[in-house]
């Protein structure tokens, strides 16, 4: 099964500083993009609040990142969102066996 192929998106859930400044933000989310650009067809994008209650659920009070249903932490790198995504599309191709 190819990526394109996936009949259930991954979310990747993104989680911003309330009240910081958005240039501080920057380079945080310019990795996100970059790593969620590839796999654009297969991802559900969403954004909240480091204050909201998802965000509680998930132990995250100043930012973050979830995918599928596993933080991949506070600032993590491109490669290590990527590396995320694919084990979500792994775990999917395996799991429509």
């Amino acid at each position: 099964m190819g990526v394109n192929q996936i009949s259930d998106k991954i979310p990747v859930m993104v989680f911003l500083a309330v009240g910081v400044c958005s240039c501080s933000q920057t380079g945080f989310l310019g990795r996100v993009y970059e790593a969620i650009r590839k796999y654009r067809d297969v991802v559900d994008y969403r954004e909240y609040s480091a204050g909201s209650d998802i965000a509680k659920r998930y132990g995250i009070s100043y930012r973050g990142v979830v995918v599928g249903s596993k933080s991949v932490g506070s600032n993590p790198t491109t490669a290590r969102i990527e590396e995320a995504i694919l084990k979500e599309i792994e775990k999917q191709d395996l799991d429509s066996m």
